[in-house]
């Protein structure tokens, strides 16, 4: 399974399962290539969040492999993903 991380800044945001990569990836070039512009972010929960992304901002997006037994397994000490992050 994978989960994916965009970190914009310094500030690390979650993305929902569900999220096209490949797609954000472009909006996020985009909005640098015109010198700067909001970008709505397809995060876990139910927020609504919206970044400024400019040219000089740091902005890093990562995918991890996650056990899928780290989501549900109490012996966890630290499970990857809280019970927000999943998608119904």
């Amino acid at each position: 399974m994978q989960a994916h991380t965009l970190t914009i800044g310094e500030r690390l945001f979650r993305l929902r399962s569900s999220c096209d990569v490949a797609e954000l990836a472009a909006t996020l070039t985009a909005a640098v290539r015109q010198g700067g512009g909001m970008v709505d972010l397809p995060v876990v929960g139910e927020v609504s969040v919206q970044v400024l992304v400019s040219p000089g901002v740091s902005v890093v997006l990562e995918t991890h492999e996650v056990d899928p037994s780290a989501i549900i397994d109490p012996s966890v000490p630290v499970p990857w993903l809280a019970a927000d992050d999943l998608d119904f």
